[in-house]
């Protein structure tokens, strides 16, 4: 043996004594190291205490002002969402008002085409159950209004040739004689059934002139015609109810 080895190196009959005297060899176990006292051990140190905690980055003010400013930030979504739910709502409620007018407007202008043919058909009525016994009535005062119109103008005609109503033949006479009073030519005033009450005709040398209460009465129904309106026949009549 060199003295360097391990015990396992060591030959089975080896002594106890033998071992110990390799102490100077460079192996695992020496002499020395069962003869030296043990190696003090070092003191056991207390455990270092925890760092400290750092510094907050935010104080309790922070925090408040933070807790403030998202309360506020709720409620001022809460109003948004609030005010944004009434206008949905107004618009919802003006787009139903407005379907309700529209459909109500056609109902009213329905109502109100039937109200006014209907007055329309009442007014015509009236008219044709009065406009004969009206111009009865007036006839001297038509016949007065185009004697008026007329006569003053022709004065100096050589000669005017009138026709009128046999009731009223006279009456006719004697308001052109008096108008023209003596003035202008020939005056002949003739009675000619065939003519209304209020109806007369006017003719002189160069032209004529003709109050008829028939084409007085279908210029009223020409100007009716365009406004659908019934016709004066159709309800007096009795065509339409």
């Amino acid at each position: 043996m060199d003295g360097t080895g391990f015990l396992f190196d060591l030959e089975a009959n080896t002594s106890l004594g033998e071992v110990f005297r390799l102490g100077d060899t460079d192996g695992i176990l020496y002499v020395e190291d069962f003869d030296a006292p043990p190696a003090p051990r070092a003191p056991e140190q207390s455990p270092e205490p925890p760092p400290a905690p750092p510094e907050p980055v935010f104080t309790k003010a922070d925090v408040l002002a933070a807790h403030a400013a998202g309360r506020q930030e709720g409620v001022q979504s809460a109003l948004d969402d609030a005010r944004l739910l009434q206008a949905q709502l107004q618009a919802a409620a003006t787009q139903a008002l407005a379907d309700a007018v529209s459909a109500g407007r056609a109902a009213l202008e329905r109502i109100a085409a039937q109200q006014a043919e209907g007055a329309a058909r009442a007014v015509l009525a009236i008219l044709q159950a009065a406009v004969p016994g009206t111009i009865v009535r007036h006839a001297q005062t038509e016949l007065d209004a185009v004697i008026a119109a007329l006569v003053p103008g022709l004065r100096c005609e050589p000669e005017l040739r009138v026709r009128v109503h046999p009731d009223l033949a006279d009456y006719v006479r004697e308001q052109l004689v008096g108008l023209l009073d003596g003035e202008g030519g020939v005056l002949s005033v003739a009675a000619d059934p065939s003519l209304s009450p209020g109806d007369i005709q006017i003719n002189w040398a160069d032209g004529g002139a003709r109050r008829d209460g028939t084409e007085i009465y279908a210029d009223i129904r020409d100007a009716l015609a365009p406004l659908g309106l019934p016709a004066l026949e159709e309800i007096c009549c009795g065509k339409r109810t």
